[in-house]
């Protein structure tokens, strides 16, 4: 079974993204005076170039905790392959959806379908 893991810690994020080639980007067009705008990870052999700015990770990680982002990714795919597939969620939106138990203080792990098995729940006692 893939699973996805969700985290907000910065070295396993960095860490992620630098072993795939990535760099940390932001989409040009988004960007204000103070930086921010739309994160995303520039992986060179996906075009984006126009759209995308690499920026420092001091930045990309300010942005990141401003805007309250947590970092759902998957280390491989399916069929055992190394996987890219990646994407910026609210914190809020990962712990609603049970995606939340602590990873080194700063993030979480998750399983898709919500992780382990679920008990079936009693029935109702007749009065």
């Amino acid at each position: 079974m893939t699973t996805g893991k969700v985290t907000t810690d910065h070295d396993t994020i960095q860490r992620w993204i630098e072993r795939r080639g990535g760099k940390p980007a932001r989409v040009k067009s988004t960007s204000d005076r103070e930086g921010g705008g739309l994160l995303r990870v520039d992986f060179p052999d996906r075009g984006g170039e126009d759209r995308l700015e690499t920026i420092s990770w001091d930045s990309f990680f300010e942005t990141f905790d401003e805007r309250k982002l947590a970092f759902l990714y998957q280390d491989e795919t399916a069929d055992g392959h190394e996987s890219r597939f990646s994407k910026f969620v609210e914190r809020d939106t990962a712990a609603a959806h049970g995606k939340n138990e602590a990873d080194r203080g700063h993030g979480a792990k998750a399983q898709r379908g919500g992780g382990g098995p679920k008990k079936a729940p009693k029935p109702h006692a007749k009065a």
